[in-house]
């Protein structure tokens, strides 16, 4: 007897083949336009050259030296080889880790078909095997914007990758559904009108390694299907179905292996957008493991009127809902609403959420809080941050005041938090100063002393005080030489509170044009303690307890890099073209200032998009680069595929950026806790 084959899957794998036979009718019919009627010829323009035309270009050893090569379209070759050692210790037991491997990403446009890149790491043995049927290298390639006829453009990929949603799904205010890894293939095709196509099918998996990337499989198939259109103006309507065959439920980066279970959901959605009026109708059906169907909808709203910004919404999701093989918020009804203010001296931004169990199993919640900033004058800034967390678990709340100052030593942060829980309270207080430096360098510190209170560690009630100093900085010293540092120290002044220490420094030594060493050294002492905070509604204010843990690394990488194309010219220009490069970190701002301060993490392995067409992903460290890009206007935009939750990219992972000729642009994205 044949097996039935799901709607979903039969739609996935139509809309992935008709992205294969795009490609194929593509490359068969692709004709060159025929030329335009011949004008009448203007009068020729003359320039006027300084030294009738024979300057040498100005190229300096640290400007852009990778670049080589002046005929054809953009494209780079970037080629690491990487030795890492990683020591760790934890409750009495010792690891030790040695990843050997090539990373290779690599990048090119082309005039018809659209732009290209093909990312791939292998291991090259080492101390640490991989699972039988698990763990291995990481192969992806990518096609984005390909143009057709008709206003369609195509992305196109296969490999280690992501599973795709259509773009009502990706932009919720409060509900997120999360895309899953997957190995396999998946296609986006957009036409007139809005009209977007989506498919994917693949085996589940997550990113793993230490400093070469991995993939491991989880077993089990996930196809999902989905499309969007709009019909007339202000309306978008569209659809999405999820189906994932005997896999293990995940939530981010944790994996439930207990049991291999098979899940199916169906969303629908529709969008009405009128300028600054906005309102988004949701539904969704699904079910778990064979346990019944669960269903559920939630309205979110905003609306913009002057300086306010007002987002509302209400929601009701029942028990036993997961997207493919991600678990997602559920069993949860009630509302929200957020009222923004902002001005050229205030930022003001109150919100109250009331969350309950529709099974009467979770806890009923209401969650109030308030944000706002004060522009003093052009040097002095004071602000502060209230939450209100009251449950079955008790009542909970925590504050938090700040003062900035731009001073003539850079800008300066004195903050004091204090928050309170039915276990214990904290209390810190933080001086954060960013340096000004010379150009090419940058550097910040932070100095808190820290007082718990009651909280319980391992069943002992707590009563210490912890002083914490960071750095962060870096730049280029030479023509020839980088570094890169992130340092927090921890101790304990008084009481049990362990000791901690988190250091990150990385060397980058160029070479010659095309190669480059890196060296980086990792030490982290993390203590069985950490701040206590109130920051959701969805989840109970607790300190976190955690074992003990000293890791000590280290990373050595020599790298080839180049960049061909016309001189000076790449990723979006054309030959003759200026450009530059952008560095840039996401990170995950702790203390919610939009300021990447010492102390604070990267988020690895997220994809950073350049302009809709050429795609990086960020390292360990949570940094990305573009080496070459045409001088001008770029938007950068962060795919939130593996950003972990509860975090949330701030302005929805979009940036701005200006390169200039020969420049170096840099940006910090941040990503916060939902609050």
């Amino acid at each position: 007897m044949r097996r039935a084959v799901s709607p979903a899957r039969q739609l996935a794998r139509g809309l992935c083949g008709l992205g294969t036979l795009g490609w194929l009718a593509a490359a068969a019919a692709h004709q060159a336009p025929a030329a335009p009627d011949a004008l009448p010829a203007a009068p020729a323009y003359q320039d006027h050259y300084i030294d009738g035309g024979n300057l040498k270009p100005d190229v300096s050893a640290d400007e852009l030296s990778s670049e080589q090569g002046s005929q054809g379209l953009a494209r780079s070759l970037q080629v690491d080889a990487i030795v890492a050692m990683l020591r760790s210790h934890e409750s009495q037991t010792t690891n030790s880790i040695v990843e050997k491997g090539v990373v290779v990403k690599s990048q090119w446009e082309t005039m018809a078909y659209g732009a290209w890149s093909l990312d791939g790491a292998a291991h090259a043995g080492g101390s640490e095997p991989g699972e039988a049927g698990g763990s291995h290298g990481v192969i992806t390639l990518r096609q984005r914007a390909m143009p057709f006829d008709g206003g369609w453009q195509a992305d196109n990929a296969i490999g280690d990758l992501n599973s795709p949603d259509v773009a009502l799904a990706r932009v919720q205010p409060r509900f997120y559904l999360p895309t899953a890894p997957m190995q396999g293939l998946t296609t986006e095709w957009r036409g007139p009108r809005g009209l977007q196509l989506v498919g994917g099918v693949g085996e589940p998996g997550l990113y793993d390694g230490v400093a070469v990337p991995g993939f491991r499989t989880l077993g089990g198939t996930t196809a999902t299907a989905g499309a969007e259109w709009s019909p007339v103006a202000h309306w978008t309507v569209g659809g999405q179905l999820v189906e994932a065959r005997d896999v293990n439920l995940a939530a981010g980066p944790l994996v439930n292996v207990g049991s291999r279970q098979s899940s199916t959901a169906g969303l629908v959605a529709a969008l009405w957008q009128d300028g600054p009026r906005r309102l988004q109708f949701n539904l969704i059906d699904g079910s778990v493991g064979g346990g019944g169907n669960g269903a559920g909808g939630w309205i979110d709203g905003s609306l913009a009127q002057g300086r306010f910004l007002q987002n509302a919404g209400v929601f009701r999701i029942d028990p036993n809902i997961s997207w493919g093989n991600q678990l997602i918020s559920n069993d949860a009804e009630g509302g929200y609403y957020r009222l923004n203010y902002q001005s050229r001296q205030w930022l003001a931004d109150v919100g109250i959420d009331a969350v309950r169990s529709v099974s009467g199993l979770g806890a009923n919640t209401v969650f109030l809080t308030g944000d706002t900033r004060y522009q003093l004058s052009r040097d002095w800034g004071l602000g502060g941050v209230a939450n209100l967390s009251r449950s079955g678990h008790g009542t909970s709340w925590s504050a938090q005041g700040y003062v900035d100052h731009a001073n003539r030593f850079g800008t300066g942060r004195g903050q004091l938090d204090l928050a309170e829980t039915p276990t214990g309270r904290d209390l810190t207080l933080a001086l954060d100063q960013s340096w000004s430096t010379a150009s090419g360098l940058r550097l910040a510190t932070a100095l808190s002393v820290e007082r718990i209170i009651g909280a319980l560690i391992n069943d002992v009630p707590q009563d210490s005080t912890v002083l914490g100093i960071a750095v962060n900085g870096g730049g280029q010293l030479s023509s020839r030489l980088a570094v890169e540092s992130n340092v927090r120290w921890t101790t304990a002044l008084q009481g049990r509170a362990a000791p901690g220490i988190a250091a990150t420094v990385s060397l980058s030594w160029q070479l010659a044009p095309s190669w480059q060493l890196l060296a980086t050294y990792y030490d982290s002492q993390v203590g069985s303690w950490t701040p206590l905070t109130v920051v959701s509604p969805l989840t109970p204010p607790s300190l976190a307890t955690i074992p003990a843990v000293q890791e000590r690394g280290a990373f050595l990488t020599l790298r080839y890099q180049r960049a061909s194309g016309a001189h000076f010219a790449p990723l979006g220009g054309g030959p003759g073209a200026g450009a530059g490069a952008i560095n840039g970190v996401v990170y995950l701002d702790a203390n919610q200032n939009n300021r990447y301060d010492a102390g604070e993490l990267g988020a690895p392995n997220v994809t950073v998009v350049l302009d809709g067409r050429f795609s990086v992903q960020t390292d360990v460290n949570g940094r990305f680069m573009f080496p070459v890009v045409a001088s001008g206007h770029h938007v950068i935009t962060v795919i939130a595929d593996n950003v972990p939750l509860p975090w949330f990219l701030v302005n929805d992972g979009r940036a701005e950026v200006e390169v200039t000729t020969r420049g170096r642009a840099t940006l910090e994205l941040a990503a916060q806790r939902l609050r």
